[in-house]
Parts: structure tokens; sequence; C-alpha cells
């Protein structure tokens, strides 16, 4: 709830700071565009390498991705995700054999090309592959019974499809900034329990932390997809 506060923030700031612009006059346009510097600054928005801030604490997995500027409205970039044990600063409950893959293409339209903020509305595909070996833990059926197990091979498969809104923020002609991103969407998920062993049958616990991913449980179907991040960016 913090992280979502704290990116709203960062947008709402964002759009006021776009809304105080005040537009240049067409003699200092053009002097700027005939400047030697002027071609180099645009130069740097074309090509775009990102690194996510929080995927590597929250997923488990690093993140990075690469956005190309096809002209004034229109961009195309994607991401890959990799992660397994020992990569990420913390595993929760995984051990052993822990892979975790995804990548996402997406297609991104700037809403004001003009702005010093670039705006961008954009639609991702994303596709999730992930398998771990659990441990002296629990899950539930697809009946709905819950067990208690020593060991278990855990498997997700998930591939969704979201509307995001994001931001670059920064000088224009710096190298670095950052890009905060939000979006809603949906996915179909499949998550399952095989080669479980120890199984025993046991009381349902009590969920104290509803709000968490059920990734305890065996389930496949459609749910929400909610996307947000902060990205490092890297301008070139």
């Amino acid at each position: 709830m913090k992280l979502q506060i704290l990116l709203c923030t960062t947008l709402v700031l964002a759009i006021r700071i776009t809304a105080q612009e005040q537009p240049k006059n067409e003699q200092q346009q053009d002097h700027l565009q005939s400047s030697p510097s002027y071609g180099q600054k645009q130069e740097r928005d074309h090509s775009i390498i990102t690194i996510s801030g929080l995927a590597p604490l929250r997923d488990q997995r690093w993140n990075i991705g690469y956005l190309h500027k096809l002209n004034k409205r229109w961009w195309i970039g994607a991401e890959v995700a990799y992660g397994q044990k020992g990569m990420t600063p913390y595993n929760l409950g995984f051990e052993g054999d822990f892979k975790v893959f995804e990548v996402k293409p997406e297609l991104y339209y700037s809403l004001n090309p003009k702005s010093r903020l670039k705006h961008f509305i954009s639609a991702e595909f994303s596709y999730l592959n992930h398998s771990s070996q659990r441990v002296n833990d629990g899950y539930y059926d697809t009946t709905g019974q819950y067990y208690n197990y020593t060991s278990a091979d855990f498997k997700r498969i998930r591939k969704g499809l979201s509307i995001n809104y994001s931001i670059l923020l920064g000088r224009r002609s710096s190298w670095f900034g950052f890009m905060p991103k939000v979006g809603l969407g949906i996915a179909h998920r499949n998550i399952s329990y095989q080669h479980v062993e120890g199984k025993t049958l046991s009381y349902e616990p009590i969920d104290v932390l509803p709000f968490l991913p059920d990734m305890d449980r065996e389930q496949s179907g459609l749910r929400f997809l909610v996307n947000a991040d902060v990205k490092f960016i890297f301008k070139f």
C-alpha cells in the first residue's frame, strides 16, 4: 500500500510540473532547432535501456528492458526478466531449483511529444514461467482442501494483457532518469503443485494478509493484473 501511495504521489507531482510549463515562442524554438547541440539532445531520446528498481526486491528477479522511438508519437519496447536462487537479496520459501522467466513486449503512444516530460499510454503483453521447490509449507488443492507437505514442485504460468501509464523523469539532455509506471489488465494464470511429498490433511491457516498473491492455491483462470514499477533509464 505504501508503494502504491508513493507511485501515485510521484505521478501527481509530475503532472503538476507539466501543467505549469510555459510554451516557448516560435523564435526561440527555431533558434534552438538550428543550434548544433539540439540534434544531440534529441538523439538521446531515440533509444532507452531500462532496469526495474522494484523487481529484484519484490519479484525476486532482474528486469531489463529496451525502448526505441519509431516517430514522434510511437515507441516500441520489450522487457526480459530472469531470476533464480542467489540472484536477488532474498528468497521467499523457495529452495533448490528456483527459476522465473518473463518477457513483456510493449507498444507506447506519446501523449504530448513536445512536452519536456514524456507521458505514455502503452499496451503490454506478458508471459511468465515460474518453477521452484518448496519445503515444509502448505497449499490448497483444486477442491479447496488444505494440506501440509515436506516438499513439493511449484509451477506457475501466466499470460496477461495490460494498459499502462508511464512518464519519463529527468533532463532531456541527460543520459539518466527515472520512469514510474502503473497499469491495469487481465491475465490467465495456472498454478499447480506436483510431486508432493509428506502430504497430510491440515486445518486451514488464518489469512492475516489477504491482499498478498494467493500462490499457495492450485488454480487456473482469469484474474486482474496490476502493474506498478519504478525504472532506472539510460538514454543513448
